[in-house]
């Protein structure tokens, strides 16, 4: 009731960290600049999205929820203008919001207590909240670069030490890879054997140590004096007296220098990924480096893993620079752009073109834990989230979302089927987002599955009196969070009175599990 009220309030009176007149005209700026990227590319942008399918969309990418029923007819009937603005508003400062974002950075940042990373489950509770908190205070990305690169101290109490410690490889090769997946976007095995070398020396002089406390490790940098020479990736070369300063710090002041635009690009490309499905250049975590003068006469053009659109990343790296690294200011503008709100539909033959060139919402399936939380949601059954190994024993409040899991070890049959992360490497292939044949058989000839939701007729409807009409509606609103069609609803009809009368009060259970294994519901579109 609380947080119903709470919805109800802030979408009627609607709130902005910039005034209104003033975001209106960055976002119809962003517009602008895609509109003139698909002509530029003769694309037809699909057409704006309905709300029923905004709101879902809007549900699962921010707070990684199945949308409430009460919620969403009060938005679909709500006819103020800027509503969906409001609405993107009040789920960017929602913690929920918070919690989601801690699980993609978990998967980033490899936040797993066993092995190959073996935190150990107090550091990752640690590490986790770092993240949770970040969001919910919008730090500084580049602040928040300097605070992961320039950490020392406990990895159990000091959050971004683990930064270093995440790492299944600890040498300084390792160390720098893991550095240049996460910050940059960038694949260290692209680069020439003394490339590497030269680079994994700014990472040469971390060390860990153990302390009294089990599994517990130090962080620190050595301080003995030696001279590096030390280059990064786009070919910068320095000389480091470490005696005098810490090879890490010159590396962050390099990377986060307000003129170097490579930390920016690398996370304005991620939260793309993470709004709609797929990146401004992709791989997404695979990026070529800015051209810098000879660097591009060097690699020429095109080169593979540029942005489709250079004009829309420059945008949108300009924007985020100018709103201090701000990531809940990258995600306003993204998620009230044209292009987050672009209906999903277009001809088969144009697809490819018109995701590329960001002017359809990709399709893409659910991630596990918003499914495995999707179907605790309906069925009123959480999964039973425990770690045996290592000790400390973890056992998870039931009740818990997947969603909030802080351990990458910590799975269930559910998880792994729909292709969590393990989080060994950081890399998003390692989320498999691909539609399996064990996937299909689970939603449709798992027992427990089956017999938890043809209990949904009596949850959802208990204690209304409703006609047959409002009935399916409200089915349909549960589980898929829209009304249904005329052709769904004649369909409905036919197989209801093609039941015996003594048998019709199956129908809602065959329509519930029927709704379930619809490709609509385990998909974002």
């Amino acid at each position: 009731m609380v947080r119903m009220l709470l919805f109800c309030a802030v979408l009627a009176a609607g709130f902005a960290t910039l005034s209104a007149g003033s975001f209106s005209g960055e976002v119809a700026k962003f517009n602008e600049c895609l509109e003139r990227s698909w002509k530029k590319h003769g694309v037809t942008p699909g057409a704006v999205v309905t709300d029923e399918a905004f709101f879902r969309r809007l549900s699962f990418r921010v707070l990684g929820k199945l949308p409430e029923v009460d919620e969403l007819k009060l938005f679909i009937s709500d006819k103020t203008p800027g509503k969906r603005e409001k609405l993107i508003d009040t789920y960017l400062d929602s913690p929920v919001f918070a919690e989601m974002m801690a699980m993609r950075y978990a998967d980033m940042f490899r936040i797993k207590s066993e092995f190959p990373i073996n935190l150990w489950p107090n550091a990752v509770q640690c590490y986790h909240r770092y993240f949770y908190l970040l969001t919910l205070e919008d730090r500084s990305w580049r602040k928040m670069a300097r605070e992961l690169l320039l950490s020392n101290g406990s990895n159990f109490r000091i959050a971004p030490a683990n930064f270093f410690r995440a790492n299944a490889d600890r040498t300084p090769k390792g160390l720098a890879a893991g550095t240049a997946l996460a910050l940059m976007n960038f694949r260290t095995d692209s680069m020439s054997k003394e490339d590497q070398a030269l680079f994994a020396a700014f990472f040469s002089r971390v060390r860990f140590k153990s302390t009294k406390e089990w599994k517990e490790e130090i962080v620190y940098s050595d301080p003995a004096a030696t001279v590096l020479q030390c280059r990064t990736p786009d070919g910068r070369r320095f000389t480091i007296d470490t005696g005098k300063k810490d090879p890490r710090q010159v590396f962050a002041d390099w990377l986060c220098d307000e003129g170097n635009p490579i930390l920016a690009r690398a996370y304005v490309n991620r939260a793309w990924f993470w709004m709609t499905g797929t990146g401004i250049a992709n791989p997404v975590d695979d990026m070529a480096l800015p051209r810098q003068g000879l660097w591009e006469r060097l690699f020429g053009d095109p080169r593979p893993n540029d942005p489709a659109d250079e004009s829309v990343m420059a945008f949108l790296v300009d924007y985020f620079n100018k709103h201090n690294c701000s990531t809940k200011a990258l995600y306003r503008l993204i998620l009230n752009s044209r292009a987050f709100q672009a209906d999903w539909r277009c001809k088969a033959s144009e697809l490819a073109a018109h995701e590329k060139f960001l002017a359809v919402y990709p399709v893409r399936r659910l991630e596990s834990e918003i499914i495995c939380d999707a179907l605790s949601t309906l069925t009123r059954n959480y999964e039973r989230f425990v770690s045996v190994i290592p000790e400390p024993f973890t056992f998870i409040p039931r009740g818990s979302s997947a969603v909030s899991l802080a351990d990458g070890s910590m799975s269930t049959g559910t998880l792994d089927k729909f292709g969590r992360s393990p989080r060994d490497s950081g890399k998003i292939s390692e989320r498999n987002n691909n539609s399996t044949g064990a996937q299909r058989l689970h939603l449709m000839n798992s027992g427990v599955l089956y017999n938890q939701i043809i209990r949904l007729p009596g949850y959802v409807f208990r204690g209304r009196g409703m006609t047959w009409n409002t009935q399916l509606d409200l089915a349909y609103l549960t589980v898929l969070s829209r009304y249904p069609v005329l052709k769904e609803r004649q369909a409905a009809r036919k197989y209801h009175d093609s039941l015996a009368p003594r048998e019709r009060w199956k129908f809602w259970q065959d329509l519930f599990w029927a709704l379930v294994n619809t490709s609509e519901f385990s998909y974002h579109h």
